[in-house]
């Protein structure tokens, strides 16, 4: 699983998304949990943007090992 950003005219926000290879046969994604927005997320842990990423990456990678036990 890995961090996506999506960026509007205001804001930021950072999603948790895993890639995988549809019966099609043809590779998609889909978000598995919305973090939060720049703004909130930053408010939240008391840091920047490089701070924010630090953290959703660690979050994507225990989501990645919750997952990896489940299948």
């Amino acid at each position: 699983m890995r961090v996506t950003t999506s960026k509007s005219k205001n804001s930021e926000s950072f999603y948790i998304t895993r890639s995988y290879v549809g019966a099609n046969g043809k590779t998609t994604s889909t978000t598995v949990r919305k973090l939060g927005s720049l703004k909130y997320l930053s408010d939240m842990l008391g840091t920047d943007r490089d701070g924010v990423m630090v953290w959703a990456k660690e979050q994507a990678r225990i989501e990645t090992e919750n997952y990896n036990k489940e299948t």
